[in-house]
């Protein structure tokens, strides 16, 4: 199975996250001619949705302000562009599960019901169909993505449409009864080495996912989770080697008061991230906002310590449906008080701030240390 590394410089995590990746099978020797369709699989057997629907400005490419909003700053918006780069290794991790969940619900349809049997790489094969093909491109939309974008796992696997491969992943199907779920496949390189899992319940509205690596000194954990019935997404991750760091984000979709006056897509999230290391000493940010796919907003505290000394800053930062920021707003003490001091720079605005009265508490899974 492939790995792709997810470099996130600004919040400093090296994550190995599981892509398969198929090549066509040896012993096949045809393949049917590419459908324009633009159905999409329907997974019955495994749950039908990993994840909420995620605003595109969550992953717009736009140039952040230059604005030098306060000196710490590093003249540019700071929480926005660390958002985006945690909601691509999501997206990532969520496409992995995607085709994983698709190869296996293809499986079970077949009639390999659920057993103690791990079947290895190059034991089975499965037809890659159109519709598997759309419900990537699917998937990969609702993260702000485009059809074909470099690197997605829809641009890798076009060339395998209509054609039966044998995925180079080995997997184990299982009943389970534990923590409310009742199903679960494990997929790694081979069976002796199955290094990532896919739980959930019988209504399949619950879905929960852990993986992890090993590179170098370092160790990657991660889960990811999703709630169809309360449409709630979360993604944790896990590094810890020569320095430690944990991180966290849930995403709700905009329902009731909240969905009022948003556009397209619409998510409130949370985002917890822990770091220390014996050289820079320990950090600790937790933010709140709302983002639809015209724009967003972010309230974020970061508190450090560094040689001895503690720091503390808070930021609000606003931004439109393209990437573009239009104001950062900074703290540098008591930035929870209502009496706090904040320096702005640029034009504010209230369509997506706390001011409208939606709940940012979103947390769904307890994250020990963040």
């Amino acid at each position: 199975m492939k790995k792709y590394t997810y470099l996130l410089p600004l919040i400093g995590i090296i994550s190995f996250v599981f892509l398969g990746c198929s090549k066509s099978s040896d012993d096949s020797s045809t393949s049917s001619t590419t459908s324009t369709s633009t159905s999409t699989y329907t997974r019955s057997n495994t749950p039908a949705k990993s994840s909420v629907a995620v605003p595109s400005s969550l992953s717009a490419s736009g140039s952040a302000s230059s604005r030098t909003a306060y000196a710490a700053a590093s003249g540019t918006a700071m929480f926005y562009e660390m958002l985006k780069g945690v909601v691509a290794m999501m997206k990532g991790t969520i496409s992995s599960a995607d085709l994983n969940l698709m190869l296996i619900d293809t499986r079970i349809a077949d009639g390999y019901t659920a057993s103690s049997t791990c079947y290895e790489q190059g034991t089975y094969t499965i037809t890659f169909s159109q519709g598997m093909y759309n419900s990537l491109v699917a998937m990969e939309k609702e993260f702000g993505g485009t059809e074909g974008e470099s690197g997605s796992m829809s641009s890798g696997f076009k060339q395998y449409i209509g054609k039966t491969i044998s995925p180079p992943v080995a997997y184990k199907y299982e009943d389970i009864s534990a923590g409310g779920y009742n199903h679960q496949i494990s997929v790694g390189d081979s069976c002796s080495a199955l290094n990532e899992t896919f739980r959930w319940n019988t209504a399949k509205t619950k879905l929960s996912s852990q993986f992890g690596d090993s590179f170098g000194g370092e160790t990657f954990k991660g889960t990811f989770t999703y709630d169809d019935t309360n449409k709630v997404s979360t993604f944790q991750a896990e590094l810890s080697g020569d320095f430690a760091m944990k991180m966290y984000i849930s995403l709700k979709t905009c329902s009731g008061s909240s969905s009022t006056g948003m556009t397209g897509d619409c998510v409130v999230f949370e985002f917890k991230e822990s770091y220390s290391d014996a050289t820079n000493g320990t950090s600790l940010m937790s933010a709140v906002g709302k983002a639809d796919d015209s724009g967003g907003y972010a309230k974020a505290k970061i508190s450090f310590t560094s040689s001895g000394t503690n720091y503390e800053f808070g930021y609000k930062e606003f931004w439109q449906g393209n990437g573009t920021v239009d104001a950062i707003m900074s703290c540098s003490s008591n930035c929870d008080s209502a009496g706090a001091t904040w320096t702005t720079d640029g034009t504010t605005n209230t369509t997506y701030d706390e001011s409208g009265g939606y709940d940012s508490g979103t947390t769904t899974v307890a994250v020990s240390g963040v």
